[in-house]
């Protein structure tokens, strides 16, 4: 764990310098969906106008809203959320209290509205109901083969909806964010943007070596910095790989294809421990949802920088 840690800061470097958190002219609550936008959220949102949909050990794949929830969604001045692929049960709020403002990460450079001088909450009742999450209409238990390189997110058809892991994108979404809010966006850009060239120092040597994942969330990382993502055990955790799928992705490991497979903390490791079974192969833990991260002015620098860590230790020979 001292190795790790040491690792972390050399990556890190003086980017995890504190950015600055300007209060707001108003006490505009901002709700974020997932922990990770909540980390950019925190980059211009004060902790108390900040919540996360979302709790802790939860993720989009398993959640479904309460009445609660809703509350919480109709009392927020503004919604940041990941879009409809990733998160449907979110999509019949968007546009229904006219006075808010969402700002959807998967959609580009859409501008947001200035927010600070909205109107006060209304505070009309409606009737809501509770909206579980869909499940994706086509999918199927043998996903792609294994073997076959997943690097761009369009590729294979693919499109991978955990956008908080494209840092590129993030820097546009926070400056949606900032500019609803009237804050300053460029202190988090230029961190992001000096946190990207650290980690780019320090993965490129190691772009050719194999990894398997867990799910496929990792496709905009891996992208960002030409990582070699070999296979996935599961398109989505919903879904179980198919026995040939982890037939292939055995044989892989013992050809020496791959030198690590990572796991995710919200999901069990039996599938993983399966495959991997009497094989000298390194493991390590990804948390696309960066729970251990905790909210702060510089919690999505940190969370970069710790993936960076985490990618280097798992794969340096």
């Amino acid at each position: 764990m001292k190795n790790f840690s040491l690792m972390i800061g050399a990556v890190c470097g003086c980017l995890l310098a504190v950015l600055p958190v300007q209060a707001a002219d108003q006490d505009l609550q901002v709700l974020a969906s997932v922990h990770p936008l909540g980390l950019v959220a925190a980059s211009v949102v004060p902790e108390p106008q900040l919540q996360v949909l979302l709790p802790l050990g939860m993720t989009p794949h398993d959640f479904s809203l309460k009445p609660s929830d809703i509350e919480r969604i109709r009392q927020a001045d503004v919604v940041l959320w990941s879009g409809a692929v990733a998160e449907p049960y979110l999509s019949g709020f968007v546009g229904r209290w006219p006075q808010q403002v969402w700002i959807d990460a998967s959609a580009g450079q859409q501008p947001a509205a200035d927010v600070t001088h909205a109107a006060a909450h209304d505070d009309h009742e409606h009737n809501d109901h509770d909206h579980s999450a869909h499940q994706p209409d086509e999918q199927h238990n043998d996903h792609e083969p294994a073997g076959q390189e997943q690097h761009a997110h369009h590729h294979d058809g693919f499109a991978d909806p955990h956008w908080w892991l494209n840092p590129q994108r993030m820097i546009h979404t926070q400056q949606q964010l900032a500019a609803a809010l009237q804050q300053d966006a460029s202190p988090f850009a230029a961190a992001v943007t000096q946190q990207l060239a650290a980690s780019a120092r320090v993965l490129e040597p190691l772009q050719d070596r194999g990894f398997f994942v867990f799910h496929r969330a990792w496709d905009h990382w891996v992208e960002q910095f030409g990582l070699n993502q070999v296979g996935a055990f599961t398109l989505s955790p919903e879904y179980k790989p198919g026995a040939r799928t982890l037939q292939s992705m055995r044989a892989q490991l013992q050809r020496g294809e791959v030198v690590c497979v990572f796991s995710e903390p919200e999901f069990s490791p039996a599938l993983v421990d399966a495959v991997v079974k009497g094989l000298a192969v390194k493991r390590a833990e990804l948390d696309p949802l960066a729970q251990h991260i905790p909210l702060g002015a510089d919690g999505y620098v940190r969370y970069l920088a710790d993936l960076t860590g985490r990618f280097a230790t798992c794969l340096k020979p």
